[in-house]
């Protein structure tokens, strides 16, 4: 079978001295992995969040399809900026680490798209990972739900009260009204502090490991914390 979509990149590792294995999540058929040989010296323009346009070949029931050509879909320049690269290498993780190969989603499709699109034509970028986490649970299927004004995220719930469970891991704090805003469409504080920023996005990180049992560590998390503090 020979076929022609598009699709996002995700990952890469080596898979020959001249070959590549990479996971990109397609328009057509969802999140697949590709043997590209010849991919080290034609994969250039594939860096993590980028859209191509794919043709390859393969069984329709295989785990593992053939690439042949990946050319550039949509022209980005975040790749050449230091944040906003850290910044795609995490959604990139992100994305890779929750969809389940073969889970086609079309909804979920134009959603990452126009995630890439704000990325690249953002100028403040410091809760782009968070709002970005926040807004991916509700296509999940696990979107907290926000009970009242409370400052408590049951996170084995998945609820936002007043209430503070003996029982379940709970976060509590003036970070839980940054993700109650951005889950409620309510306008955010530019000036939100470096350490609440940071709170928030290490909570909905751990609520993605409790609600995604196959999810245990996101490697490029330290890195983006980095990047965003300096």
């Amino acid at each position: 079978m020979k076929a022609v979509d598009e699709g996002i990149f995700l990952h890469r590792s080596s898979y020959s001295d001249s070959s590549l294995i990479t996971t990109i999540y397609t328009r057509d058929k969802g999140l697949q992995k590709f043997v590209f040989r010849g991919g080290k010296k034609k994969g250039h323009q594939m860096y993590p969040l980028s859209v191509s346009e794919l043709n390859y070949y393969g069984r329709t029931e295989s785990e593992l399809l053939n690439l042949t050509s990946a050319q550039a879909a949509s022209n980005h320049s975040f790749q050449f900026n230091p944040v906003k690269s850290t910044i795609a290498f995490f959604i990139a993780e992100t994305i890779r680490k929750c969809v389940i190969h073969n889970d086609l989603d079309t909804v979920t499709y134009n959603f990452l798209t126009s995630e890439i699109n704000r990325l690249d034509t953002s100028e403040d970028c410091s809760l782009f990972p968070l709002e970005f986490m926040v807004s991916f649970t509700e296509l999940l299927g696990f979107q907290p739900l926000v009970e009242n004004e409370g400052l408590v995220f049951d996170l084995d719930e998945g609820i936002i009260n007043f209430s503070n469970s003996r029982l379940n891991r709970t976060s509590e704090g003036e970070h839980i009204r940054l993700i109650v805003a951005l889950i409620t469409g309510r306008s955010t504080n530019d000036s939100v502090y470096r350490k609440t920023r940071e709170k928030a996005l290490e909570t909905m990180i751990s609520y993605y490991q409790i609600h995604i049992p196959r999810l245990k560590e996101f490697e490029t998390y330290e890195i983006v914390r980095e990047i965003l503090s300096a």
